[in-house]
């Protein structure tokens, strides 16, 4: 597996989600990106790691690699993509597993050893937090099993039942042994969302599609159960058909608190609220849109429909493609600019 050269960028990028080193600073995670390893694995080539050798970390930083690991209940497969690891469990017990890397399209591989986290250990002992966290589930996963095959005997059941029973724990211990960890929930959303700058239109967007479904929902059951009069809010009066005051009429007020909030200090401490409530008040708003736009007070027109998917596009755009629409905007203006 030859060495080669890889952006600082990209490695420091892919080191910040891994959750042991999520305490870190952005110029910490740097300093740790050079302690690593990296090599490649080119198309078709195959790396094999012995069980007994010194225990290693590998982070897949740039394509994908097939890993299979050698234990008691035979070969357990599965694939590494950027971000995912393993040995971690073997870096801090010393307890390897024979494993063989091979990847048909390339793979660039990061790898510590030992020694090296003992290093960056006493260089960051913030790091300790994560790895005990990860080293007590570990911990609480096997004392989980020990516990059912101890349950198991106390049940003195026959000879047979009890041989599956174990042998499908010694299977469920020998592939959480020898699981890939992945990269978690929230180091994805840092990733996509955070880093990019891109958390207020996210909120936003998840609050307009949640108060679009809400609203759609609770519209159809109303009308499925006939429950206008119990659930329509009417304004009381001498008219036999007393006015009906529509959600996109809440929706609106939602959206001005929520931009007006913002504008001052303690909204932006609550920027993240803030964008939940605008999009759940633009949700009401464009759910109902075709009334605004024709006064026909038929709430079934696909209009607001039209709308609605044209809402959510753009943001859509705005949350994942807000650099690709900012860059072309420069270029257009830099080109009007030079036409002058």
């Amino acid at each position: 597996m030859p060495e080669t050269t890889l952006p600082p960028r990209k490695l420091e990028a892919v080191l910040a989600s891994v959750s042991i080193f999520e305490p870190l600073r952005a110029d910490e995670i740097g300093r740790v990106a050079r302690r690593f390893e990296i090599a490649t694995l080119v198309p078709g080539a195959t790396r094999t790691f012995e069980a007994g050798a010194e225990s290693a970390l590998l982070i897949v930083v740039e394509g994908r690699a097939e890993i299979r690991v050698h234990g008691g209940s035979g070969v357990l497969s599965s694939t590494l993509e950027p971000g995912d690891r393993f040995g971690d469990m073997a870096l801090l017990t010393g307890h390897t597993r024979a494993c063989q890397l091979e990847s048909s399209a390339g793979a660039v591989i990061a790898s510590i050893t030992r020694p090296v986290l003992d290093a960056l250990l006493l260089e960051f002992p913030a790091m300790a937090l994560p790895l005990a966290r990860e080293l007590a589930s570990e911990l609480h996963a096997k004392n989980d099993i020990v516990r059912q095959l101890l349950e198991l005997h106390a049940e003195s059941l026959p000879a047979e039942e009890l041989k599956a029973a174990v042998d499908e724990r010694r299977r469920t211990l020998a592939q959480h042994g020898a699981r890939v960890a992945r990269i978690s929930p929230g180091a994805l959303f840092r990733r996509l969302i955070v880093q990019e700058g891109a958390e207020p239109p996210f909120w936003i967007l998840t609050g307009f599609i949640a108060s679009l479904g809400i609203a759609r929902l609770v519209v159809a059951l109303i009308f499925k159960y006939h429950l206008e009069k119990q659930l329509f809010a009417l304004v009381p009066g001498k008219d036999p058909n007393p006015m009906h005051v529509h959600h996109f009429n809440y929706g609106m007020l939602l959206i001005g608190a929520s931009g007006l909030a913002a504008l001052f200090p303690f909204g932006r401490r609550a920027l993240r609220f803030l964008a939940l409530g605008f999009g759940f008040g633009c949700g009401l708003v464009f759910d109902e849109f075709a009334l605004i736009w024709n006064l026909n007070p038929e709430y079934a027109q696909s209009l607001s429909l039209v709308a609605a998917g044209l809402m959510a596009a753009v943001l859509v755009q705005l949350t994942y493609f807000r650099r690709f629409w900012a860059a072309l905007a420069r270029r257009g203006w830099f080109a009007i600019r030079g036409a002058k």
